[in-house]
């Protein structure tokens, strides 16, 4: 699968050539500089994401009317748990009563909302996404809540506009999932880049290394990262392998290409091949994709794999294996991978965009991604003990916020884990990697309430996820109304 994702860095590479370099190519003083600004912008953050619900639910919409759920059945993801004909009680943005309906006492005026026959989980969380691509108030902000996402970690790119958005929506202003926000640092990093201004205000939640940080500032940005306990979580730089970045403290990893290396008894000559980017071109990429697929099959090694995963789990570094963005090219963009019927939701530009990638591949590509390409590594990472989470890398090619975080739980199963395993990726776990258990992640009493309600079980059947019957974002209620509203604004803004 290397080769889907690899052909997307390159796409990038292209896009931010101007930051960009190979290591090889940088003197030993450029490395130290980025080390020392690094350690100056670092320094001053002290940022902590356990302040993420603090933050981002100190207020709720004004005038915001309190919403009973009675009868329902609430879902623990923790334990695995049905507790049937409960009552959930929703004052402002928080949850001030979880248990049977007979003990509950319905304040007068709340929106009471009939749960007989539906299950109750905490919000969804999409754990990987670029939201920012167009304006997030007519694509990507209500397409998530409508969908049941009330939680996403923007992995970089605008990181002012993005923060902006986070404010907005705390606020109420603004309608979309709460938002925690990465920096993206690559090649010879702009210090503006990092988690602070000048003026030492916050800039980001996160730092985000990207393929090309030369070897000495990766460790650089790494040691600053631990000593001030400031989250560091994205790719592995080419210029390190995967045990050292887990051994040097990147909280999660995201995508399984760089694993999918990891496990070859050939991977830093492979990453050396893709870190040079002096040999790239429009023309070159494919045949390289296809040369490097070859020889990861050829030179998969269990022992060596085996070991890789240990140590992800002894370092409890996280993966967000990201299932969902390698199908279109693993299936040749056929209309069960692209979802031509989700077309109306997205901008023409961002369509035209993933044409563009997939008029690029051939049958012959596709057949080698899918040759390669399989569940194994996913299953394998669970059943070793190492934490998922749930992320879609939205709005790549055919990947549509909200609705495929949904795709993104089938496919976890389908690679092993069981649907409660699953809900707990996109719920339970993001909770627990943000240090934030004392408020989010369960329908529990004194939490904030971001709920999902549905028509169905998803512990049956993990595709019950899309059945959505309202969905409570920061003790705000979207019933079957107010969800039709928000997917009808995205489709009207589009056409005009």
């Amino acid at each position: 699968m290397s080769g889907r994702h690899d052909l997307h860095r390159h796409a990038e590479w292209k896009h931010d050539r101007r930051y960009v370099q190979h290591a090889r190519f940088l003197k030993h003083s450029t490395d130290r500089n980025l080390a020392s600004k690094a350690r100056e912008q670092v320094a001053r953050a002290g940022i902590s994401i356990a302040l993420l619900a603090a933050a981002a639910c100190a207020r709720s919409p004004a005038g915001q009317e309190a919403i009973a759920i009675t009868h329902v059945s609430v879902i623990d993801v923790v334990s695995g748990a049905t507790h049937p004909d409960n009552t959930v009680l929703v004052a402002g943005n928080r949850i001030t009563f979880v248990g049977p309906a007979a003990n509950a006492t319905v304040p007068a005026g709340a929106k009471v909302i009939d749960g007989r026959g539906k299950f109750l989980i905490p919000g969804l969380w999409d754990m990987h996404v670029h939201g920012f691509v167009y304006v997030f108030s007519d694509f990507a902000g209500p397409l998530m809540i409508a969908n049941g996402i009330t939680g996403a970690r923007d992995m970089g790119y605008y990181v002012d506009t993005t923060l902006s958005w986070k404010s907005r929506i705390a606020s109420g202003r603004e309608i979309g999932p709460r938002l925690v926000v990465g920096a993206r640092v690559d090649g010879p990093v702009n210090k503006d880049t990092l988690v602070r201004k000048k003026d030492g205000s916050s800039r980001a939640d996160f730092i985000k290394p990207y393929s090309w940080v030369p070897r000495a500032a990766y460790f650089g940005l790494a040691a600053e990262a631990r000593k001030l306990n400031v989250p560091f979580a994205g790719h592995v730089p080419y210029s390190v392998s995967v045990v050292e970045a887990s051994n040097a403290g990147q909280r999660s990893i995201e995508h399984e290409d760089d694993l999918m290396r990891a496990c070859s008894s050939r991977d830093s000559v492979l990453r050396a091949r893709f870190a040079d980017t002096t040999t790239l071109s429009p023309g070159s990429q494919l045949a390289v994709i296809r040369s490097q697929a070859q020889e990861l099959r050829a030179s998969y090694d269990p022992a060596k794999c085996r070991s890789v995963i240990e140590t992800l789990a002894r370092n409890h570094t996280w993966v967000t294996p990201t299932l969902v963005v390698y199908q279109p090219y693993a299936h040749g963009f056929d209309s069960a991978s692209t979802h031509p019927e989700l077309a109306k939701y997205v901008p023409g530009l961002v369509q035209g965009g993933w044409m563009r990638r997939a008029s690029g591949l051939s049958p012959s590509d596709s057949m080698v991604v899918r040759s390669y390409f399989s569940f194994d590594r996913t299953r394998d990472l669970k059943n070793a003990g190492v934490k998922l989470l749930a992320g879609t890398d939205m709005p790549q090619a055919f990947i549509y916020p909200g609705f495929s975080l949904h795709d993104e739980l089938a496919l976890l199963v389908r690679s092993g884990l069981t649907p409660l395993e699953a809900l707990r990726t996109a719920t339970y776990n993001p909770a627990d990697y943000f240090g934030a258990l004392d408020s989010l992640g369960t329908v529990t009493q004194g939490k904030v309430a971001d709920l999902l309600l549905l028509d169905a079980d998803p512990l049956v059947d993990i595709r019950n996820t899309r059945r959505i019957s309202a969905v409570i974002a920061n003790g705000r209620l979207f019933d079957s109304a107010a969800r039709a509203r928000l997917l009808s604004h995205v489709e009207t803004a589009l056409r005009h």
